[in-house]
């Protein structure tokens, strides 16, 4: 059985630990909808609910659970995929002005020049003699060195960023793909973990009052008060209102970045990417 759907990302950035913390408070959502089933036990679901008097099993779990399953899914993959490419175009950007030192064009021609010698071309403008004879007599190729704006295009590094940022063609998650109102229906389960609280619910199931203990400075466990119950709840609530806030903030600068990477022309459009992608990734919420 899988017990889980929203895998923790193995990183230790804030941008990380914010996905992370956000991701938490959905765990009583996760194990909800989590199929628990034998195929024996889904198989007489499936003949309950295709019936004329489905049972309220089978309405929650093939009816309720299935859409949600799904969204969790999605959940996953897009703050796995937006917290890789965030890094990824960090690491092609501080590459690019440590090599080339901010000269895009130096780097579209080497990078072209690296491109054709190892994939090739079937463009024969790409290819000279060497003027030396291999092992078998038959001459040896190199590529041509062009500078043209033409020949370079394919090769710069707004061609090469392209692939983390979003566009109207792409699909998946990438930077400036989704909007925080995308994620509304998790950041509210967020915001309001409280009240999705285990031992809430098994109260309010059981009538009774269930107390939750603690360990006191003598290491002994005694029963929480009501009193620091309530306070305990609301500095939870407090601190899970704060990383939805910084998680739509989050997404807000990722629609600026990616606006601003579509518009970058010159090495300091670049320099100033670089910045914005800094401070997605060192977002601070605590």
């Amino acid at each position: 059985m899988r017990y889980h759907i929203l895998q923790r990302l193995d990183a230790e950035d804030n941008l990380a630990l914010l996905f992370n913390a956000y991701m938490k408070p959905l765990f009583m959502l996760e194990q909800t909808v989590l199929p628990r089933e034998s195929m024996r036990e889904f198989r007489n679901l499936l003949n309950s609910a295709a019936g004329l008097s489905p049972t309220e099993e089978a309405a929650q779990r093939l009816q309720w659970a299935p859409p949600r399953l799904y969204q969790l899914c999605v959940l996953d993959n897009s703050l796995t995929d937006l917290h890789k490419h965030i890094h990824w175009a960090l690491k092609a950007l501080t590459k690019f002005f440590a090599e080339y030192e901010g000269d895009l064009k130096r780097y579209a021609i080497e990078t072209r020049l690296k491109v054709i010698d190892e994939f090739g071309s079937d463009d024969e403008t790409d290819w000279e003699e060497t003027g030396i004879l291999d092992e078998e007599g038959e001459p040896e190729w190199k590529v041509v060195y062009k500078d043209d704006e033409a020949s370079l295009q394919r090769y710069s590094l707004h061609n090469d960023l392209a692939q983390h940022f979003a566009a109207p063609d792409t699909m998946g998650e990438r930077i400036g793909t989704s909007k925080a109102g995308d994620f509304a229906y998790f950041s509210d389960v967020v915001a309001r973990a409280t009240s999705f609280n285990p031992l809430k619910m098994l109260r309010d199931f059981t009538g009774k009052d269930l107390p939750v203990y603690h360990p006191n400075d003598e290491g002994q466990m005694i029963p929480e008060s009501l009193g620091d119950e309530v306070e305990r709840e609301l500095n939870e609530d407090l601190r899970n209102e704060s990383i939805v806030n910084y998680f739509h903030l989050v997404l807000n600068e990722a629609q600026k970045t990616a606006a601003h990477y579509h518009a970058c022309q010159t090495s300091k459009d670049f320099r100033l990417l670089l910045t914005q992608l800094e401070q997605l990734r060192d977002v601070c919420f605590f």
